[in-house]
């Protein structure tokens, strides 16, 4: 049984709605800490700037090819290519690795990526970017998460090395199935006879309707709040304070879904003012289309972007 009202797919990248099954527990895993805002994070519009024409074909569920071309001001422009592909799937068990890449032909950039899920408990994850030919800059990223019915153990390394590097080990609890508190460590060197370590708390409260999470540290506060005012509008409240810079943000964003589009919006104390709108062109045409807008009246700065998206294996609602 689906939720009570499924928005329109459009450009999501997963299906709008979850499925539910019958079933009674008090207790649930609650992901991981750096999805703990993933409520408010998700109806807050990343606004495009310029134009993007996009691609994607599903030749099987676990198999798709993608291109995309871009013209920008703010980020590479240019053509790129890439795709994600898994030879063998058992229910939720990846009995072998996921890999998905993105490549630009011109410069060689590259992304590359790999998901595994050798258990239904652990997954590993290992993430690479490589600059433009030339450029020495390569970011790595890897991953290692133990899942139980109740809590995850996150262990995170942000481009390790000897000289230099970052690593976060993070657990999060459900001690209901509304409340759900945890803790993360970070340590940061910056040459291999120094470390700096740092340590979080996080908590979140959520019901069926709204929800309220809070990460505190030394570096600062990170605090949202996400509520559903109706079944087809969202409001989202986020407020971040950073010691170092001694400075805050709050913003306050929005989504309302249509029958075929739907608007997402925000407005924060930096005096910015922006909203995306999404939409299929045509009901008979796999395009959709994102426009974009954004203004700073502090700056004075003005961002417009359009975005389209060709999908003919029909991963759209409904299809």
């Amino acid at each position: 049984m689906n939720d009570y009202w499924c928005p329109p797919k459009c450009n999501a990248k997963f299906p709008p709605c979850f499925e539910k099954h019958p079933g009674v527990t008090s207790k649930s895993n609650p992901g991981n800490i750096l999805g703990l805002h993933n409520l408010a994070n998700r109806i807050k519009p990343s606004f495009l700037d310029g134009i993007r024409l996009n691609y994607r074909h599903s030749l099987k569920p676990n198999k798709m090819l993608t291109a995309s071309w871009r013209l920008s001001h703010n980020e590479p422009s240019g053509f790129r290519f890439g795709g994600i592909y898994t030879v063998r799937l058992h229910g939720d068990v990846m009995q072998t690795p996921t890999i998905y890449a993105d490549i630009n032909p011109a410069n060689l950039s590259t992304d590359v990526g790999i998901v595994y899920h050798p258990y239904p408990q652990l997954r590993v994850q290992a993430e690479m970017q490589r600059a433009a030919l030339g450029a020495p800059t390569l970011e790595t990223q890897t991953c290692i998460e133990l899942s139980t019915h109740s809590a995850t153990l996150t262990g995170m390394l942000y481009n390790a090395r000897r000289e230099s590097g970052q690593g976060t080990l993070s657990y999060l609890r459900a001690i209901n199935d509304k409340l759900s508190v945890g803790g993360e460590l970070s340590i940061e060197w910056t040459d291999p006879y120094s470390m700096m370590t740092d340590i979080a708390f996080a908590a979140r409260f959520r019901q069926r309707s709204y929800s309220i999470a809070a990460t505190i540290s030394c570096q600062g506060v990170d605090v949202s709040y996400w509520q559903r005012l109706h079944r087809r509008i969202q409001m989202a409240t986020l407020w971040a304070w950073q010691r170092k810079t001694e400075q805050s943000l709050a913003t306050i964003c929005y989504q309302w879904n249509f029958e075929d589009a739907h608007v997402r919006g925000q407005f924060d104390s930096n005096l910015s003012v922006g909203f995306i709108y999404s939409s299929r062109v045509m009901p008979h045409i796999p395009l959709s289309m994102d426009m974009s807008l954004l203004i700073n009246f502090l700056t004075n700065r003005f961002v417009f972007g359009v975005n389209f998206t060709l999908d003919p294996s029909g991963l759209r609602r409904g299809e």
